[in-house]
């Protein structure tokens, strides 16, 4: 049975989670082109390629446990290699050592453009730009928020 478009895209918009949350950086990287771009609130601004990418989301969690919760998606084909991707998306961040029980949540999402693409053989598709947006407040320890 063939997976579906849509499928293939929520499991490219996972492996961003799932690498991140578990330190899975080759997971992490599987989700995005080569030359991606993702745009970050100020300070951090825009990173493009996938090595600048990674070392920076890296330095941002470092310190963290995380959690990323991608609730909410709508997902539009946008021609034949094309997709458009939103997805509400909850954080939270948790110290270990000495402060652990220490965390912070906070709520966002993330506006993607992906490509469809062939690796291995296999149809897949990749993120192209992403741009991440954070929403209301942040809760909880707030010294804690990178």
């Amino acid at each position: 049975m063939a997976t579906s478009d849509h499928e293939l895209i929520r499991n490219t918009l996972a492996r961003y989670a799932i690498g991140v949350d578990f330190e899975d950086w080759d997971t992490f990287s599987k989700a995005f082109l080569d030359d991606a771009k993702i745009t970050f609130q100020a300070p951090i601004g825009t990173l493009s390629g996938i090595s600048a990418i990674k070392s920076t989301v890296k330095a941002m969690v470092g310190p963290f446990q995380t959690q990323h919760g991608m609730t909410t998606q709508l997902i539009e084909i946008t021609g034949e290699k094309t997709a458009e991707a939103t997805s509400y998306v909850t954080t939270v961040l948790s110290r270990t050592g000495k402060d652990e029980g220490k965390s912070a949540t906070m709520s966002g999402y993330y506006q993607d453009k992906l490509v469809k693409v062939v690796v291995d053989g296999e149809v897949d598709w990749k993120i192209l730009e992403r741009k991440a947006f954070n929403r209301g407040t942040p809760t909880g320890d707030l010294s804690l928020s990178p």
